[in-house]
């Protein structure tokens, strides 16, 4: 088995727990993508989420908007427990939501369909820079001109300044791989934005290193020698921090990088 089938066996099992974080372990890191994706929509319009999961921020956002949301997972039990959720957990939505079965590298809608599209952590999930590089050409197929992608991803350049930080104070660096849970590819920023340019427009850069600081530098301080715990009080305070003071020496592997695609084409 290659990596790439054992990711999408790890995630048919999770999927099975019924569980929102269990794709997402860090979920008040979550709360804070889910803001950033959310400052650029509106009611009325069309909303893609690729690589929903169990369908937790596609519903976020159906419920902070009068928008019809989808979610697109090629994990199939991930869809199934999205929509028994969905159904078994009726949220109050101001929109819709529909969850489907399929691959961001083929996506089953027409071209110019989305006003914003999100992808949180879905490509770095591709594990192969030619898939990525197709998955955001597909994106940019069914994305409306004038509309966004949302593209919240890990970085290596952001997970070494955070290594670095770690190191400062004797903290094992952490390994670009995840192989310890969910393996991924992350990207090259210089790399992901050049290669976006004759398709996108790059908006702003959204870093979360004043989260990623409080959470994975000062929290195995202050709690070692036990380990760090994605529910300790500090990962809440700490979201509250970041949503006012977000950055913090551009640490922390995931960026979110918010693109437009252009009324016209960009020539390359």
């Amino acid at each position: 088995m290659n990596d790439s089938q054992e990711l999408k066996q790890r995630y048919e099992t999770f999927a099975k727990t019924l569980d929102y974080k269990t794709t997402a372990s860090d979920f008040q890191l979550r709360e804070l993508e889910i803001d950033t994706a959310s400052s650029c929509m509106r009611d009325g319009q069309r909303i893609l989420d690729v690589g929903c999961g169990l369908g937790y921020a596609a519903i976020q956002y159906a419920s902070r908007f009068a928008v019809e949301a989808f979610g697109i997972d090629y994990a199939e039990n991930m869809i199934a427990g999205a929509k028994q959720l969905l159904k078994e957990k009726p949220p109050a939505l101001k929109g819709t939501v529909d969850f489907r079965h399929a691959s961001v590298v083929e996506l089953p809608f027409s071209d110019n369909h989305f006003d914003v599209v999100t992808s949180s952590r879905c490509l770095m999930a591709l594990l192969d820079w030619e898939l990525q590089k197709k998955a955001l050409v597909e994106i940019n197929r069914i994305l409306k001109p004038g509309g966004a992608l949302v593209l919240m991803e890990g970085t290596f350049e952001g997970l070494e300044k955070l290594n670095d930080a770690r190191g400062e104070f004797g903290l094992e660096a952490i390994a670009p791989d995840g192989r310890d849970r969910l393996i991924t590819l992350k990207f090259h920023e210089s790399e992901l934005t050049e290669f976006c340019r004759p398709y996108y427009k790059l908006e702003r850069v959204q870093r979360f290193g004043m989260y990623y600081f409080l959470t994975r530098v000062v929290q195995p301080l202050l709690v070692a020698p036990d380990k760090p715990r994605y529910d300790h009080k500090l990962n809440e305070i700490a979201r509250e921090i970041a949503r006012v003071f977000p950055d913090f020496e551009g640490m922390g592997h995931l960026v979110a990088f918010v693109f437009k695609k252009p009324a016209q084409v960009i020539e390359k």
